[in-house]
């Protein structure tokens, strides 16, 4: 019964690394694939372990609130952009800065010598806050250990783009810019009390996908279709760290509140939010 048990739980934490890494359509597949698979496996491995050598006689029933068992979560988020301006112009270049310029128009011509007929971009600061919703599952391998997948989507923290002349065209354009992120992450968590409340503190990594959109704004109204816009997506590894508390209306039913920080890397690197969610779990 016991290695049954483990068995669930391997191939639980296992298949919270890889279902995320089969969609491939999110953005960066060896990104993705090595982040879960890599995260999901070591916490599946590391969970089985934790409970097998943890685990009471199988007699006992456990019925407390600290109880072995997998549970789901759903929460509102609240995010506050942490961004550096560098990391803003990092990742607003490639495809999407090559479309900016196509759109930039038709320069007076002739160009004088050594103008190159080329618009230059500035990048307005991103002061924004946005909402979203994360969910979560995953499974409590001992009272004060638990292993879960988060999933984390955030409406648009939003900004502008300032499109400068050259000399020989110094008509400058504006754009909207958008920027849309989704988060998954394989969390360790870890208990720091037992009873009805319970104070946290969790480690997680995954990946950061965000997508950056700009859109022209000079012309004023925009309409479906006829803008000029462009975007780009991005996927990067992200590390989450936070903590959070745990209130058991009843041992099944828990309300959640948590922060944490989301640091993603590589191109993505300063990029950086916090994050602040409320919610309901469920445990079974």
């Amino acid at each position: 019964m016991m290695l049954k048990k483990a068995a669930l739980i391997g191939f639980a934490g296992l298949a919270l690394g890889v279902a995320p890494a089969s969609a491939n359509s999110i953005g960066n597949g060896s990104t993705v694939a090595l982040t879960m698979i890599g995260g999901g496996g070591l916490m599946s491995i590391g969970c089985m372990a934790v409970a097998l050598l943890t685990q009471d006689d199988e007699g006992e029933e456990e019925e407390g609130y600290d109880r072995r068992g997998f549970f789901v979560g759903l929460s509102g988020s609240y995010a506050r952009e942490n961004f550096s301006d560098s990391s803003v112009v990092n990742l607003v270049d490639g495809e999407l800065q090559e479309n900016l310029r196509l759109l930039r128009g038709t320069p007076v011509l002739p160009s004088p010598p050594g103008d190159p007929g080329v618009y230059t971009f500035n990048f307005g600061d991103i002061d924004s806050d946005t909402f979203g919703f994360n969910g979560r599952g995953g499974y409590r391998c001992h009272p004060y250990v638990s292993a879960e997948l988060q999933f984390e989507s955030l409406a648009n923290f939003d900004g502008s783009i300032m499109e400068r002349g050259t000399p020989s065209n110094d008509t400058a354009r504006g754009f909207d810019l958008e920027l849309e992120t989704l988060v998954f992450t394989t969390n360790v968590k870890g208990h720091l009390l037992t009873g009805r409340y319970q104070p946290f503190v969790l480690l997680g990594m995954g990946f950061m996908r965000m997508e950056s959109k700009a859109r022209d704004y000079t012309s004023g109204t925009i309409i479906p279709g006829k803008a000029a816009q462009a975007s780009e997506r991005t996927v990067n590894v992200a590390l989450r760290y936070g903590a959070g508390l745990d209130f058991y209306l009843t041992k099944s039913v828990v309300v959640s509140a948590e922060g944490s920080y989301l640091m993603p890397t590589g191109k993505l690197d300063g990029m950086d939010y916090y994050q602040f969610g409320v919610g309901l779990q469920y445990r079974f």
